[in-house]
């Protein structure tokens, strides 16, 4: 879900990984896939460097030499929504990143740089940004983009009848809690100084602040009018208007978006014409690049060596920051006792699952973030596969075996169903193994497969009138998905602190427990870095304890395209975060 920042008070350098680590979710990030869904060992963990007390201007970017063609490419999951600040997963940021563009990004090395900021500056006390932005942009509908439009976007963010997600990035703005709370007519920390400047002020210094203006800009004129709580249901969500390098053509559901070049890019045009996303099962789409009607597409880990032999088709990997893992229902009655998650955890064979399923592509994962990250902690409680220790956890939490073999407490059957989203040939095998893994050890176990929009209509539900509605018992019982750093690892602070559960935020596995809620305050507020990756570790360590997610295993994303798409190459900001560049061998 979907869906993704380490500096001091502006921009901490980060080091390029060796290879990645351990994703709408998601996420990625909402449900990644931020849910999102990587990865190989390392030789070294992802560390920032000094921060600099402002951010210079970026050179100005050459324009590509024009080569024109159209590409198509092909993802497993079709997009939910389309404007960015709808429960974006990785299925919808894969288009939404061609059609917007942010305020900032980070770079290939997690630096962040700006993308309609030209350039920054911060107050000594670390509290207030100045944004200075470029003055020839326009919408796809020719209307002028100005700071207008950067501070309406992030007062929507903070609007009370906003409910859709990223409410937690504007959150560390002066007066975003008394706007979000009705006890203020706008937001105080939000000014637009002129036409290209705007300045933001913080509460307090926020070490991820910057990070989290990494989201799409909306347009004022179209939307001003328009609810927020109205913005999932608004045909701006199926028809979308932004400044990015391709324009929103059209999108026919269940097969494909249709995308063309915004030949008045203020950063020049796009290399192609044109670009066309489908969607569709990862075999379907695979014979489809063989018949050379797809040019990118996802390869199975399976696929990689015969998709090698083709003469038109070069394979690329992608190191993605993320980490495959098990979700559970908490509210769930089987789930709320941690020593059934844990048994469940010493019940599963990660290294087994890697080796048969991902091979080279894959490495075990314990922590829930990215081995290859700073904010991994190489100490956190561990559960090795041992069948017995989960029986004997089990029977410790009062569960006895029945007649037929399967643990049962007070007349309940420890059965429950996994929801598996389709697409991804090594997450459905993962939960083949899953489920013999554990009816091995006496638990029911029954796989649900569904497309990945329709696993998050049970993550994130809501009512009979189309609202978001706070998650029950009845909606769901565990889930397979990945989720990674997109730009901070403050993106999990959603997940995870009992304050952003929907329709709130991503917490749809209802986590709770003040401690964790303190620690994820306390990283925000922590500005000196190596301070903030002490309590990153608490984190994952107070995670690796309770079990809210079981990780299981960090995989590479593995794509193959056609040899005359030149420019291709996927990283942890998604598989088309540098589509401008991309181009057609004639």
């Amino acid at each position: 879900m979907k869906s993704i920042r380490k500096f001091v008070f502006v921009v901490v350098v980060m080091t390029m990984l060796v290879m990645a680590a351990c994703t709408p979710a998601a996420p990625q990030n909402a449900p990644a896939e931020q849910p999102v869904d990587s990865t190989a060992p390392t030789t070294e963990a992802a560390q920032p460097a000094a921060a600099e007390p402002a951010a210079a201007e970026p050179a100005a970017e050459e324009a590509p030499a024009r080569s024109g063609g159209v590409v198509t490419i092909a993802q497993e999951g079709e997009p939910g929504n389309l404007n960015p600040m709808v429960w974006a997963t990785t299925s919808d940021t894969n288009i939404t990143h061609m059609i917007f563009d942010s305020l900032v990004r980070p770079d290939e090395q997690l630096i962040i740089e700006g993308s309609l900021a030209k350039d920054w500056t911060v107050s000594e006390d670390g509290k207030t940004y100045t944004f200075n932005l470029y003055d020839n942009v326009k919408w796809h509908d020719g209307e002028p983009f100005t700071a207008n439009d950067v501070a309406f976007t992030f007062t929507s963010l903070a609007d009370p009848r906003y409910d859709a997600g990223a409410y937690s990035r504007v959150e560390p703005i002066l007066g975003a809690a008394d706007f979000h709370n009705g006890t203020a007519d706008s937001v105080a920390g939000i000014k637009v100084i002129d036409d290209y400047t705007v300045e933001f002020t913080l509460a307090e210094a926020n070490a991820s602040f910057l990070a989290n203006m990494f989201i799409g800009v909306l347009p004022e004129h179209i939307l001003k009018d328009v609810s927020p709580a109205d913005w999932a249901k608004d045909d701006f969500n199926r028809a979308p208007i932004g400044t990015g390098p391709f324009k929103f053509v059209k999108w026919e559901p269940a097969q494909y978006i249709e995308l063309t070049a915004n030949m008045d890019y203020f950063k020049g045009a796009p290399n192609l014409d044109g670009i066309i996303y489908r969607f569709g099962d990862q075999n379907t789409m695979l014979a489809a690049f063989m018949n050379q009607e797809v040019d990118i597409v996802p390869v199975p880990v399976a696929e990689v060596e015969n998709v090698k032999t083709l003469d038109f088709a070069e394979v690329k990997t992608s190191n993605d920051l993320s980490v495959y893992y098990i979700g559970f229902n908490l509210l769930n009655e089987h789930f709320k006792d941690v020593k059934v998650r844990q048994a469940l955890a010493y019940a599963v064979n990660k290294q087994l699952i890697v080796t048969s399923i991902l091979g080279e592509y894959g490495e075990v994962c314990e922590d829930l973030f990215p081995n290859a990250h700073w904010s991994h902690n190489p100490n956190v409680t561990t559960y090795p596969y041992n069948p017995e220790q989960a029986m004997a956890l089990l029977e410790e939490a009062g569960y006895t075996k029945n007649a037929a073999g399967i643990y049962e407490k007070d007349g309940k059957e420890l059965k429950f169903t996994i929801e598996v989203p389709t697409g991804k040939k090594e997450r459905e095998k993962t939960a083949v193994m899953l489920k013999q893994m554990w009816d091995e050890i006496g638990l029911g176990v029954e796989i649900r497969q569904l497309d990945f929009p329709t696993l998050v209509t049970k993550l994130l539900p809501k009512d009979k009138e189309g609202k978001q509605r706070t998650v029950t018992a009845e909606d769901y019982d565990a889930y397979i998905l990945g989720f990674g750093v997109e730009a901070d690892p403050d993106e999990y602070r959603p997940y995870f602190h009992s304050a952003f559960m929907p329709p709130n935020g991503y917490n749809f596995v209802s986590y709770s427990d003040p401690e964790m809620d303190e620690l994820l305050v306390n990283q925000l507020l922590e500005t000196d870095q190596d301070a903030r990756q002490a309590i990153f570790w608490e984190i994952g360590k107070k995670l690796s304890d309770e079990q809210p997610w079981i990780p299981i295993y960090g995989q590479k994303s593995v794509f193959v395209s056609n040899t005359k798409v030149q420019g291709f190459n996927p990283d942890f900001r998604g598989v088309t975060f540098n589509a401008r560049e991309w181009s057609i061998s004639q």
